[in-house]
């Protein structure tokens, strides 16, 4: 029982293609074992006057046995221990009989990585060359607990920070960097900005480099994934944080466009990079994504119209991807923050950060520190069964 625990099937080893077989001889005490173990004594298996009366040479063996042998390699072969036969469609194209050898064979016909669901075409020969019984056969191949919970240290993750340069994107990528998550810090005009995060994160002794891409643009998310792949040789984590220059602007002042290059960045930008990635998260069976939304979901203000289509254009993308991508072992989540102390409120002067302060059940802004502990949370043990979650960091605003 321990040595097969220990070698259960995986769904990642198995390919289209995929054949095994076993052969065995049809004797008179296997058809009275079946018997007995079945309770089935019908005289068609069990007395040769019988069966010949009805139309047979002899007595025909149970169609179990014939069974037993495609469990038999689906248990122990393929897919291997651990698996669970759940579906088949067959027919019984022959009578096998005492004295009879008999091989069974599965081929894989299909993989789902996604569902760990193997199809499989079965076939029963009576040799050397008679058919006896074919069919198809799905079966589900074992996934265990550990598995499905699997997290990974944070020294051994790779992250892609769009936007990583400036403000929330910064605090971000120095927080991964602080807890030894290797990251890529991508910007668009801002290169010095983006070496003095890098050069933040390398001085605690994380690892780090910077890459000009604009995320709007697929060709060069491509470069950028290709680029972390080069330098890391993978990506484990994506933060969606990229925004074009917030504009103000009534809605009927606003063009197509415009509204077009949030779109481009939030979604575009975002669906791309997680097409690149995807794939060798799910081979890995592990991967998050989070995704930088806005209270202003909630609290639409005016002139925002722009702003607001594209964040929640953002938002459908992400619960889709949380609903696709889940079954591979990664999580999609959302945060969302409240105004946050930084360049942008120092702007707005005092007083008017004291309104959106009073506004606040804490009765304070929150710092882009407090939603990066969010995020990084979202990456850990902690967050292994959250998904599709759009957390409120807004010190008490409701959604």
């Amino acid at each position: 029982m321990t040595r097969l625990a220990g070698r259960l099937a995986n769904i990642s080893t198995i390919r289209e293609g995929q054949t095994a077989s076993c052969q065995t001889k049809v004797s008179a005490e296997l058809i009275r074992a079946c018997a007995e173990f079945s309770g089935d004594f019908n005289p068609v298996h069990c007395d040769v006057a019988t069966a010949r009366q009805l139309g047979q040479s002899g007595t025909v063996a149970h169609g179990l046995i014939s069974i037993a042998l495609v469990s038999r390699l689906i248990g122990m072969d393929l897919p291997g221990p651990g698996s669970i036969w759940f579906q088949q469609e067959m027919d019984f194209l022959a009578p096998v009989r005492e004295g009879d050898e008999i091989e069974a064979s599965v081929t894989v016909t299909h993989v789902s990585v996604a569902a760990n669901v193997v199809v499989m075409q079965v076939e029963v020969r009576r040799l050397p060359d008679t058919t006896v019984l074919r069919g198809k056969v799905k079966v589900r191949v074992p996934v265990t607990l550990q598995e499905s919970r699997k997290t990974m240290e944070f020294k051994e993750l790779v992250a892609v920070v769009t936007g990583g340069g400036r403000g929330l994107g910064k605090a971000i990528a120095i927080a991964f960097g602080s807890h030894g998550i290797q990251v890529m810090v991508n910007y668009l005009n801002n290169r010095e900005a983006a070496e003095e995060t890098v050069a933040e994160i390398l001085e605690m002794g994380g690892k780090a480099v910077a890459k000009q891409a604009d995320v709007s643009d697929p060709k060069q998310v491509s470069s950028l994934f290709d680029a972390t792949c080069e330098k890391f040789g993978k990506v484990d984590v994506i933060v969606n944080n990229a925004s074009p220059p917030i504009l103000p602007r009534p809605l009927l002042e606003t063009t197509s466009e415009e509204i077009g290059d949030y779109f481009d960045t939030y979604v575009n930008g975002a669906f791309e990079l997680a097409r690149l990635a995807v794939p060798g998260m799910r081979d890995r069976k592990f991967g998050r994504i989070v995704t930088v939304l806005t209270s202003y979901l909630s609290e639409v203000p005016v002139n925002m119209g722009a702003y607001i289509t594209g964040k929640s254009a953002l938002l459908g993308l992400s619960r889709a991807m949380a609903v696709e991508f889940g079954p591979f072992g990664i999580t999609v989540n959302m945060v969302s923050p409240s105004m946050l102390i930084g360049d942008r409120t120092d702007d707005l002067g005092l007083a008017a950060r004291e309104i959106v302060a009073g506004r606040t059940p804490l009765r304070r802004l929150g710092t882009p520190e407090e939603v990066t502990e969010v995020v990084v949370f979202l990456l850990g043990k902690g967050g292994a069964f959250i998904s599709g979650a759009n957390i409120p960091v807004t010190g008490g605003i409701l959604f």
